[in-house]
């Protein structure tokens, strides 16, 4: 595996056209299947959008994702009449992935040549999770995804101002973009990036929300939109690979006490990690490898996490290794796949006890970023100063 990575890095265009084939075959196969999700949530969404006046359906709280992704779905949603709902939901789940491809091309453009960069962004169309998200589910993680990779791309390249604007934009389509905090944090102690950033996330989502708010929805509403997305199920895990999936496998948790737990455990794993990365943030790579421990020990900590929620570390666990490719870091990416595909099978096709198995996926693939991130810590501590 590692000897096929370094391979990748020079295809022959005979090989990327082969590639690329074989993506838009496996995606072309993937749009007729139609998940519970796209029957209960995203094609009730489209119809009422079509039948609404799109813009004006805006006002409306018909829906409980941002208004970001409803912009989309109502721009797409003028190819009904030629696609069809479903038709139109995965043309935007399949646009979404390949922009997640195009930014895991930038983030290997800031550690290896441009020509490696763009094998490495094709292989990353044909990761399992990658068809399995939206292809297949139809969902629109690489979104909020990408733009977390072009928030990581935006630090590697000394842009911060940019890659908070990318990390705003993050948030404004999924709550998960809070999963680079390690690595905005650490950026801010490093002072690699000023302290009045900070300011430029906040202002980027409330942007992102003023189309909806001149339709007419209140601004009360916007505004609590996570609020109201956490109240909606009490349950510390969803088939997800976590350690609460483990967890209460074993013992009862009250709920309550979960939350609280799951909540402080992540935010002393946020300081933590932020804390050991703020001197060794120079690499471009060792930027990657503070957003991957994020992306993974994150949701692994959190409650009330669902299955798609290890999405961005699958791309960054497969960049990394992409990058830096060593026996533990291809087993990282294996293991993140492993994990996150487990849980997906465990909804899309009901596979009794996936995510379950996944969790223990998961937690190896944590030891070995642990392990990783330590090691890299470790050996930048005792260089010799010049």
């Amino acid at each position: 595996m590692i000897d096929a990575l370094a391979r990748a890095r020079t295809l022959r265009d005979r090989d990327r056209y082969l590639l690329l084939g074989a993506a838009a075959a496996l995606y072309l196969l993937s749009v007729p299947f139609v998940s519970g999700d796209m029957r209960v949530h995203l094609i009730p969404w489209t119809r009422y959008l079509v039948e609404h006046g799109r813009f004006a359906a805006l006002a409306d709280r018909f829906a409980d994702y941002t208004p970001a992704y409803l912009y989309l779905l109502a721009l797409a949603s003028n190819a009904v009449a030629v696609f069809g709902p479903s038709g139109v939901i995965k043309l935007l789940s399949i646009l979404g992935t390949l922009f997640g491809a195009l930014t895991v091309r930038m983030v290997l453009a800031g550690c290896v040549p441009a020509r490696a960069a763009a094998n490495g962004a094709l292989l990353t169309l044909l990761l399992p999770t990658m068809i399995g998200n939206g292809p297949v589910w139809g969902q629109c993680d690489a979104l909020y995804g990408g733009c977390v990779l072009l928030a990581v791309a935006g630090f590697m390249r000394d842009r911060p101002a940019a890659a908070m604007a990318a990390v705003g934009l993050a948030i404004a389509f999924k709550l998960q973009g809070v999963f680079i905090a390690p690595l905005v944090l650490a950026m801010l102690l490093s002072r690699r990036a000023p302290l009045w950033t900070v300011l430029i996330p906040p202002l980027v989502y409330a942007a992102a929300m003023v189309p909806a708010w001149l339709a007419g929805r209140p601004a009360q509403d916007l505004a609590s939109i996570y609020l109201s997305q956490g109240q909606s199920y009490h349950d510390l895990a969803r088939s997800v690979p976590n350690i609460w999936q483990i967890l209460r496998a074993l013992v009862t948790i009250p709920y309550e006490a979960g939350v609280i737990v799951g909540l402080l455990a992540a935010a002393t794993a946020v300081v933590w990690l932020a804390w050991r990365a703020r001197r060794h943030l120079d690499a471009p790579v060792d930027v990657l490898l503070v957003a991957l421990t994020g992306a993974v020990l994150l949701p692994y900590l959190l409650p009330k996490m669902h299955n798609r929620y290890f999405f961005t570390a699958d791309l960054l666990a497969f960049a990394y290794a992409f990058v830096r490719p060593t026996k533990r870091t291809v087993w990282i990416a294996v293991l993140v796949q492993l994990g996150s595909l487990l849980s997906y099978l465990t909804f899309l096709i009901h596979l009794t006890g996936g995510a379950f198995v996944g969790a223990f996926a998961m937690s190896a693939a944590l030891v070995l970023v642990l392990r990783e991130f330590r090691a890299r810590v470790t050996s930048a501590d005792h260089v010799p100063s010049s």
